[in-house]
C-alpha cells in the first residue's frame, strides 16, 4: 500500500489489495496459518420496522442517548474541520447536525447501531479520491448489492488488511509541519494538540477528542476568568484612546480614569475585572472625580456583571467618585434597565462614545480652564463634526436626533469661549 500510493497514486491500491488478499487466502493455505477473516457476513437488507418502547425503557435509555449522540456529534464535527482544512471548504455545523439525526433515525428504523461520522472511513474515502457526497451515495448504492449477492465473497477478507488499509489512509491526515508551526507560534495549543494526540493513540478516536476537548474548555475558562483591562489615554494630536500603559506619553484627562474592558464582561470574570479596577482607583497618582467604563466588547451582560457594575458604582460613590459608561449594547442596556442599575448609575451617566463622556466631563467640572480648553474644544468640535456626517447619511427621526446632537455640541463650544472670554 505505502509503495503504490507513494509511486502510483492513479491506481486504487486499497481495492486492489483487498482483492488480492481475499483471492490468496481463498486459493493458498495462509489462512491455515490463523490469520483472522472477517468471517461469515449475514445476507439481505434489514427490514424497516418502529421499535416498541414503554416510558420506563425511555426513560433508561434518555440519558445514555444524550450522551452517544454529544460524543457522535464531536467526534464528527471534528472529522469534519480535519477535512475542511484540508481540501480549503466551509462546513455548516447546523446542516452536520441535522444530517446526523437523519441518519440515527434511519439506524433506529432498521434496527442499526447509532451512527456517527467516520474517521477511519472519511480518511480511506479521501484517499481514493472521492471529493463529495456522491461518493457516500455510489459507496451506499454498493454496500447494499454487496450485503443482498455478494457477502459470500468477503467472507475470507483477512482483518489484518483491513486495518492496514485503514491505518495508510489516516497517515496522510498528520501533519508534522502544522504541529512544529504551532510549536513555534503558540505553545500553549501544541501541548493541548499533543495531549488529544496522545489520547487517541492510547485510548481511541473519541476519547482523545473528547481529551482535547475537555483540557481546550479548561484553558478557556481560565484564561477568560482572568481581568484584561486596558487604560486609556489620547494619542497626541489625535482624538483616538489608546492604552497607555505602554505608552506613558498620551494624555490623560485630570481626574478622569479612563478604563476599556478588554474581552466579553460575564460571570466567570466580573469579580477580577471589578478587583482590578478598585485597584487602579485605589494606586492613582491624582486624585480621581470619575472613571469611565468603555463596553464596547461586551454585546450582553449577564446577572453576575449587572450586579458587579452596581457594587463597582457603590464602593466608587464612597469615595467620592462617579461612574460613567460608554458604548453599551442596546442588549447590554436592555438588562441594565431592567435591573435598574440604570437608575441607580443615572441614566445621564451612559454616553454612546467615549469621547462624549470625556468632553461632558470635562465641561462639568471647576477646572482652570489653561489645563482643559484647549482639549475640550478639539474633542467638542471633532464630536460635532462627526455627528454632522452622520447626520447627513442619516434619514428621519434619526437624522433628527443626530442633528440635535451636533448642534448641542456647537453650543457647547460657544458656551466653553464665552467663558473663556469672561476670564
Amino acid at each position: 500500500l505505502l509503495v503504490g500510493e507513494h509511486f502510483l497514486h492513479a491506481l486504487p491500491w486499497s481495492l486492489i489489495v483487498v482483492l488480492a488478499s481475499i483471492l490468496a487466502i481463498s486459493f493458498t493455505g495462509l489462512g491455515n496459518l490463523g490469520i483472522a477473516v472477517a468471517g461469515e457476513i449475514p445476507q439481505g437488507l434489514p427490514r424497516p420496522t418502529f421499535p416498541p418502547f414503554s416510558l420506563n425503557e425511555l426513560r433508561l435509555l434518555l440519558p445514555t442517548a444524550l450522551a452517544v449522540f454529544l460524543l457522535a456529534y464531536v467526534e464528527g464535527m471534528s472529522m469534519a474541520r480535519t477535512f475542511s482544512s484540508k481540501h480549503g471548504y466551509r462546513i455548516d455545523s447546523n446542516q452536520e447536525l441535522l444530517a446526523l439525526s437523519f441518519a440515527n433515525l434511519g439506524a433506529g428504523l432498521t434496527q442499526g447501531y447509532p451512527v456517527a461520522g467516520s474517521m477511519s472511513r472519511t480518511a480511506l474515502a479521501d484517499s481514493a479520491g472521492a471529493r463529495s457526497q456522491l461518493a457516500g451515495g455510489i459507496a451506499a448504492l454498493i454496500i447494499a448489492v454487496v450485503v443482498m449477492f455478494f457477502t459470500g465473497f468477503f467472507t475470507n477478507l483477512p482483518e489484518p488488511i483491513l486495518a492496514s488499509v485503514v491505518l495508510v489512509a489516516v497517515t496522510g491526515l498528520f501533519k508534522r509541519e502544522a504541529l512544529t508551526h504551532l510549536f513555534h507560534v503558540q505553545r500553549k495549543e501544541f501541548w493541548i494538540a499533543m495531549l488529544a494526540l496522545l489520547g487517541v493513540l492510547f485510548f481511541g478516536m473519541l476519547e482523545g477528542v473528547l481529551i482535547g476537548v475537555i483540557i481546550s474548555l479548561l484553558v478557556l475558562i481560565g484564561r477568560v476568568s482572568q481581568s484584561r483591562l486596558s487604560v486609556l489615554g489620547r494619542v497626541p494630536e489625535t482624538l483616538r484612546l489608546e492604552d497607555m500603559r505602554e505608552h506613558p506619553e498620551y494624555l490623560t484627562v485630570p481626574g478622569l480614569m479612563m478604563i476599556r474592558i478588554d474581552e466579553l464582561l460575564f460571570f466567570a470574570n466580573a469579580t477580577p475585572v471589578s478587583e482590578e479596577i478598585e485597584h487602579l482607583v485605589a494606586t492613582s497618582k491624582e486624585p480621581l472625580r470619575s472613571v469611565l467604563i468603555d463596553l464596547e466588547l461586551s454585546d450582553e451582560l449577564d446577572i453576575s456583571s449587572v450586579e458587579m457594575l452596581a457594587e463597582l458604582y457603590q464602593g466608587l460613590s464612597k469615595n467620592g467618585i462617579g461612574l460613567m459608561l460608554s458604548r453599551v449594547s442596546p442588549a447590554a442596556r436592555d438588562l441594565l434597565d431592567r435591573s435598574g442599575v440604570t437608575d441607580l448609575i443615572g441614566p445621564e451617566n451612559f454616553y454612546p462614545r467615549s469621547l462624549a463622556a470625556v468632553a461632558d466631563f470635562l465641561e462639568a467640572q471647576n477646572m482652570p480652564l489653561t489645563k482643559v480648553n484647549t482639549m475640550t474644544e478639539v474633542l467638542l468640535i471633532r464630536l460635532a463634526q462627526m455627528y454632522e456626517k452622520l447626520a447627513a447619511r442619516a434619514a428621519g427621526p434619526e437624522q433628527e436626533e443626530l442633528e440635535a446632537i451636533a448642534a448641542e455640541l456647537n453650543e457647547m463650544v460657544d458656551r466653553l469661549n464665552e467663558t473663556a472670554d469672561d476670564q
